[in-house]
């Protein structure tokens, strides 16, 4: 993408305060954009899979869950959400082998996208993107592994609250006495479902009632913590 494309400047302001570009010196990072193509997906759009195994993406706006289904019982879970700075997939950035997940954006969603050639060359050139890639990286091994540990050890009310927990602000809304909930506040229950190992059905009990208890509210389809401490009392935290 050249610079003189609409879209180059809005890339890098989305870009250069992210936790994997932030270290990135600015001409550096503008090389890197320039080295990229942009793309916007639509919600739901299905990701040619050719595509996904050649190249990196970066998203730049919306959301997108990365599942991985079974192909026999047709079940899926969610591995991660990604968001504003998050790369889609590092695993073949790393080792170079197919990885038999999906990206499924959640709304419309603006992305760059790189050969993963070009992309490795980049870990060589900067150092600074080569710093910052660790962290990012074992920020992503923990959320697998606590995602293990959770499907093991944790029934599906306790996941559920760690999921919310998770994603909630620790103060409240500066005029309501509610905890905004982020990233997961609009998803679908399918979703939520697919983020704890579980299915669409049990899921919407187990909102309902924490809605009964009055620890969770929806507004205008956002969910929020209305009791951040009964939350806390569904979560591993108290064992």
């Amino acid at each position: 993408m050249k610079q003189s494309d609409p879209n180059f400047d809005t890339s890098y302001a989305a870009l250069k305060e992210t936790a994997l570009f932030k270290g990135v010196p600015k001409e550096a990072l503008q090389t890197i954009i320039s080295e990229c193509d942009y793309k916007e997906w639509e919600k739901g759009e299905s990701i040619d899979s050719d595509l996904l195994n050649r190249y990196l993406f970066i998203i730049l706006s919306g959301k997108v869950k990365i599942t991985q289904i079974d192909p026999q019982s047709g079940r899926s879970v969610a591995l991660f959400l990604l968001q504003r700075g998050d790369i889609y997939d590092f695993l073949p950035l790393l080792d170079g082998k197919k990885h038999l997940s999906f990206p499924i954006p959640l709304e419309s969603c603006s992305v760059l996208c790189t050969p993963l050639e070009t992309a490795r060359q980049w870990l060589q050139n900067y150092p600074e993107l080569n710093r910052e890639m660790l962290p990012y990286l074992g920020e992503k091994i923990r959320q697998l592994e606590s995602f293990s540990i959770s499907m093991v050890f944790h029934d599906t009310t306790t996941r559920l609250a760690n999921l919310i927990l998770k994603h909630t602000q620790s103060y409240p809304h500066s005029k309501e006495d509610h905890y905004p909930v982020e990233l997961i506040n609009n998803l679908s229950h399918e979703s939520l479902a697919e983020l704890i190992g579980s299915v669409r059905t049990v899921v919407s009990t187990q909102l309902r009632k924490l809605k009964e208890e009055g620890i969770v509210v929806s507004k205008r389809g956002k969910l929020a913590v209305k009791n951040l401490e009964k939350l806390l009392l569904h979560t591993n935290l108290y064992e």
